[in-house]
């Protein structure tokens, strides 16, 4: 098993989502009550998001999950509201999954220009 992305086999909880994820590995940073944690972005969709974190986030809190995207040769900052939805643990850390609630210019420019590689 793929220690990156989890597999999770629960046809409930991969129903509720409604668009399929594109696989990805984005360093990105979880802000959570005023403190920054490193995280990796593992999968995401123009509505959510996945990622891992060594710490563990509560259900229905709200986070910023902020990275960085190229442009023009120059990195621009995408910041995301996230409504955290499940939390489970894999390996050594988190796998946290979680709906946007609110996302920027530069993360929909992002995902127009990664949307058409995702495969049905």
């Amino acid at each position: 098993m793929d220690k990156i992305t989890p597999l999770i086999e629960n046809s409930a909880f991969s129903n509720r989502r409604r668009e399929n994820r594109l696989p990805s590995h984005i360093p990105s940073l979880l802000i959570q009550h005023d403190k920054a944690i490193y995280t990796t972005v593992v999968n995401l969709s123009s509505t959510g998001i996945g990622f891992l974190s060594a710490v563990k986030v509560p259900s229905d809190e709200e986070v910023m999950i902020t990275f960085e995207r190229l442009e023009a040769d120059v990195m621009v900052p995408v910041k995301l509201k996230v409504h955290v939805r499940s939390c489970h643990e894999v390996d050594d850390e988190y796998y946290i999954g979680g709906s946007l609630v609110s996302n920027s210019l530069n993360y929909t420019k992002f995902f127009k220009l990664i949307e058409p590689h995702i495969e049905p």
